[in-house]
């Protein structure tokens, strides 16, 4: 199936539609249509190819087309199912490989959208892979109000799903950086195969891309490094928390110490022992007690064991 774009004037053209840009051809397959039509590119790029389950993005230059395929996540559910397809970029038109009609719903998104120049196959992918992520620095960034939150929650001292909070966060961020690191990849193909084929234009184009997706790799490993001190600062709270109280069952232990010392000796019961018999036995042992305990207090004030 062809898909036809809205025609489009040249800059200075007349109302009456002289000098309009004739765009190029793109047509939408299915993975079986594509076998049938281009079976030899078939084979060099998507044989033994699951088409519905593809997780990569890549480019592939080949003798007389580029082709490729693309998995994006998907922003309502980044670990979940990605948006696949295929592409083969020819001479004369481009080709998506669009089982699922996904790509003919984001192009009908980008009929309003300004492209460089819709008669050329390569400069048409180009500003279809540019819609993709146009908008991905602003979901970039609400990632980075969310590890802000938890940032204040932390100092807040309300910790609660942190670690489940926290993980989710990292999954996401670490599928984002997959995902650009492999646009990236695709990018400085397309910009080789456009510098070896003498294609200034499109050379400078996705080497414009390669750098944008480069910045947003760089924008989620910046995020994956604020997620990282952000579980250390989590851990050293719990850590401190777990210090403190191992702190005050020591000192507990300390003061209650000398006391079961007492307990333990008194209570053997011996006949002979001359304190069982003594009229004051009993006042002078709790007397004994009490100042063991004023001095143990003593000592763990003038050292602040307690702070």
């Amino acid at each position: 199936m062809k898909y036809h774009w809205p025609q489009r004037r040249h800059n200075g053209a007349s109302e009456d539609g002289k000098n309009a840009v004739q765009p190029c051809t793109i047509e939408l397959m299915t993975a079986q249509e594509f076998q049938h039509a281009h079976p030899a590119v078939f084979r060099r790029s998507f044989s033994g190819y699951v088409y519905q389950s593809s997780r990569f993005c890549k480019a592939e230059r080949l003798h007389k087309a580029t082709a490729g395929t693309y998995a994006m996540p998907r922003q309502q559910d980044l670990t979940g199912e990605k948006l696949t397809f295929g592409y083969c970029i020819l001479e004369d038109r481009l080709i998506f490989l669009d089982d699922r009609s996904c790509v003919k719903a984001l192009l009908h998104q980008m009929e309003g959208y300004e492209m460089t120049d819709i008669s050329d196959p390569r400069m048409v992918f180009f500003d279809f892979l540019e819609f993709l992520v146009k908008d991905d620095i602003v979901f970039l960034q609400s990632y980075e109000d969310s590890l802000n939150e938890l940032e204040e929650d932390l100092l807040a001292r309300k910790q609660d799903n942190f670690e489940r909070r926290i993980l989710q966060v990292r999954k996401e961020l670490a599928v984002l950086g997959a995902y650009y690191e492999q646009l990236s990849d695709m990018g400085e193909t397309l910009q080789q195969e456009a510098a070896e084929r003498g294609w200034d234009h499109a050379e400078l184009l996705f080497g414009l891309y390669d750098n944008k997706v480069g910045r947003l790799f760089d924008m989620v490993q910046m995020l994956k490094e604020y997620s990282n001190q952000l579980r250390e600062l989590h851990q050293t709270r719990i850590d401190s928390r777990q210090n403190e109280i191992m702190q005050f069952l020591t000192i507990v232990t300390t003061i209650f110490m000398p006391l079961t010392l007492v307990a333990g000796w008194y209570g053997m019961n011996f006949v002979n022992m001359p304190e069982l018999s003594a009229p004051h036995g009993y006042a002078i042992i709790c007397l004994l007690c009490l100042v063991c305990l004023l001095l143990e207090f003593w000592v763990i004030r003038k050292n602040k064991w307690f702070r």
